[in-house]
């Protein structure tokens, strides 16, 4: 009888969803009184056009274009960006197709915002984020969790919010995974990547290669090492069994 439990595809994947909105750092620290000089960082931009306008106590710069920035190993292209500074509040908005790539994930969307007062980043419109986590020359066994961390993983979505001073990333509006010839899927997806806790609620499911399934309406996922663990409520599954008769 196989003793393997399914369970891990909801578990691998879920933890590569993680992995993947959490390379996306906040922005970089701008100066204050209180920061120090060591702590400022590079952001390159470009544009096409540039153009800035001052009315009042705002300030709104527009760009237009072929635009890039360029944070670290993270990219971000789209055709128009523009920032709103008021003094109350600071915001950027993209209001069409927007790509972030980087070593360890890339992602797409139809738009996309930032809240800087909020600390608020959010990727709206036929989401796509391939999750590629790095590889470790770690032997582990093949059909082991962390094994399937090393794949990787599509997620689609339409809405992904990410607060990114607390690290709470989520996802809504109907979430799908597939990974190789696993998949799943949820309502809704939080990850707290402090307490290193995923929440997937809503018609969980899952499928593996086998074709053994997994369903529950709430799972937790502890991702923290030396202390991982799923709860699952009110949960159903498959299994297929090998009762050591070959088939005629």
């Amino acid at each position: 009888m196989r003793s393997k439990w399914m369970l891990a595809l909801i578990v691998s994947m879920s933890a590569l969803v993680c992995m993947g909105i959490s390379a996306q750092g906040p922005p970089p620290r701008t100066a204050t009184a209180k920061t120090d000089a060591k702590q400022l960082e590079d952001v390159l931009g470009r544009a096409d056009v540039v153009k800035t306008q001052w009315s009042g106590d705002t300030t709104r710069m527009l760009m237009k274009g072929n635009v890039k920035f360029t944070y670290k190993d993270t990219t971000m292209t789209c055709d128009e960006a523009t920032y709103t500074d008021d003094k109350k509040t600071k915001t950027a908005l993209v209001p069409g197709k927007i790509n972030i790539t980087s070593p360890e994930c890339d992602m797409t969307g139809d738009k996309g915002s930032a809240d800087f007062n909020k600390r608020l980043a959010i990727i709206e419109g036929n989401v796509t984020m391939l999750a590629k986590p790095k590889k470790t020359d770690e032997i582990t066994d093949s059909d082991s969790i962390k094994s399937k961390l090393n794949k990787p993983t599509t997620i689609n979505c339409p809405r992904l919010e990410y607060l990114y001073k607390d690290k709470i990333a989520t996802a809504t509006g109907g979430v799908t995974f597939k990974q190789d010839k696993r998949s799943g899927s949820a309502s809704k997806a939080v990850y707290d990547s402090k307490k290193e806790l995923l929440t997937l609620t809503g018609d969980v499911k899952a499928v593996d290669e086998d074709g053994q399934t997994f369903a529950a309406p709430v799972v937790r996922i502890s991702l923290k090492k030396g202390d991982e663990w799923m709860e699952a409520e009110n949960a159903s599954a498959s299994f297929k069994v090998d009762t050591g008769e070959e088939e005629k």
